[in-house]
């Protein structure tokens, strides 16, 4: 069987604004009853605290008959997150100049920089231009290095409009949807 999880992350909030921005989706997501306020322990995968289900979560999926949703992990230090439900084929490419980068292993060094600090860069082979790993564009969105993340663990799918309406609370950032299963 295996449990599920459906990840929205802002692919723009730094460190340092994470936590504000944290607390604004969630202040909406309790004011239209999707999760409530407190995070406690046992509502998702990890020890990790997450948002219980609130009284109108359905306002959220797609369709409320396929599932009972765990809780809401809300992440505000750098992270990792990945999906093996979205496209891995394709190329990662550089925000610069949109070449494609040939070599993967271009960034193996980086991800573990990101893993243990939560900065790291890549120079483009093609444009020669330091990039931040995070602005990196990942064909797919099978990864994201990110500050800000939102996981959903075991919820029926997040509808389009849901995901749209979250990514509206974080004007002029850039989200990704990351979802999987272990």
């Amino acid at each position: 069987m295996g449990d599920t999880f459906q990840t929205i992350v802002d692919r723009d909030a730094t460190g340092e604004d994470a936590p504000r921005l944290a607390r604004l989706v969630v202040d909406r997501l309790v004011a239209e009853g999707i999760v409530l306020a407190e995070a406690e322990p046992g509502w998702a995968l990890s020890d990790h605290p997450a948002h219980p289900p609130g009284p109108h979560w359905e306002k959220a999926v797609a369709d409320a008959r396929w599932g009972a949703p765990e809780g809401v992990a809300v992440y505000t230090e750098h992270h990792i997150f990945y999906s093996n439900f979205n496209d891995r084929a394709g190329a990662v490419t550089c925000p610069r100049c949109g070449t494609a980068a040939a070599d993967s292993s271009l960034f193996s060094a980086a991800i573990d920089r990101w893993y243990e600090s939560g900065e790291a860069d890549v120079d483009c082979p093609a444009c020669a231009d330091t990039v931040p790993l995070p602005a990196w564009n990942w064909v797919g969105d099978h990864l994201a290095f990110v500050h800000l993340g939102f996981e959903f663990w075991n919820w029926p799918r997040l509808s389009e409009e849901f995901r749209a309406r979250t990514a509206g609370f974080l004007p002029g950032h850039r989200t990704a949807f990351l979802p999987g299963k272990i």
